[in-house]
C-alpha cells in the first residue's frame, strides 16, 4: 500500500509539534518541482546561480536526478582524494574565474584543472545557488533540533529530513557520502 507523501509529511509535522519543534510553512516545501511561484519558461544559462531544478541532471549509481556538474566534479575529485588540503586550500582566483566561465559555457574542462580549483568550484556552486539546499522553511527547526539531547537530536533531525524534497535528499546523500570518503582519507 502506497502512502501519500503529503499524509506522511503531515504526520511528521504533528509528531515534531508534539515534541516542541514547530515547522512553519512546511506545506510550502515543494517535493517534486522547483520553488513555487517560479515561471517554468525561464531559461538559465550555465551552472552557477541556476536553481537545482533547472540544472542538467544525470543518474549516478542509483542516485536519481543529480546535477551533472556535481557528479563530474566529485568523480574527478575522488581520483585526486589524496591531494593535501583538497577543500581547505583555495585555488587560484584567476583560474577559478576562467574555469567557472568554461563550465557555465558547457565545456568539459574539469579534468584539466588542479584538484583544489575544482574543489573551490564545488564550494562556489553551493554558495551561488539562488536558494539553499536545505529549504529556508526548515532552518529554524533544524537549528532547534541541534539543541536537544543526543537521542532526541538524532530522531528529530531524521524526522525533519522526511520533510525535505526528494531531489534535496538525493543531492545530500550523494554529496555527504562523497565528503565522508574525503574525510576517511585522513583517518587512515
Amino acid at each position: 500500500m502506497k502512502v501519500d507523501r503529503n499524509i506522511l509529511r503531515l504526520a511528521v509535522v504533528q509528531h515534531l509539534r508534539d515534541n516542541g519543534i514547530k515547522v512553519k510553512q512546511w506545506n510550502r516545501i515543494n517535493c517534486n518541482r522547483g520553488p513555487p511561484g517560479r515561471d517554468k519558461k525561464i531559461t538559465y544559462n550555465g551552472v552557477f546561480g541556476t536553481p537545482l531544478h533547472a540544472l542538467p541532471l544525470c543518474t549516478h549509481l542509483g542516485h536519481a536526478s543529480l546535477p551533472q556538474f556535481l557528479v563530474d566534479a566529485c568523480s574527478y575529485l575522488e581520483k585526486h582524494i589524496d591531494t593535501e588540503g583538497l577543500f581547505r586550500k583555495s585555488g587560484s582566483v584567476s583560474r577559478l574565474r576562467v574555469l567557472k566561465e568554461k563550465v557555465d559555457q558547457g565545456e568539459k574542462c574539469l579534468t584539466l584543472a588542479p584538484p583544489c580549483d575544482v574543489a573551490g568550484l564545488v564550494k562556489q556552486f553551493f554558495r551561488e545557488l539562488p536558494e539553499p539546499v536545505l529549504p529556508v522553511e526548515l532552518h529554524e527547526a533544524f537549528f532547534r533540533a541541534q539543541q536537544l539531547q543526543n537521542n532526541e537530536k538524532i530522531s528529530t533531525t531524521l524526522l525533519l529530513s522526511c520533510l525535505l524534497p526528494e531531489k534535496t535528499i538525493d543531492i545530500l546523500h550523494y554529496f555527504l557520502n562523497f565528503l565522508q570518503n574525503v574525510s576517511l582519507r585522513f583517518v587512515l
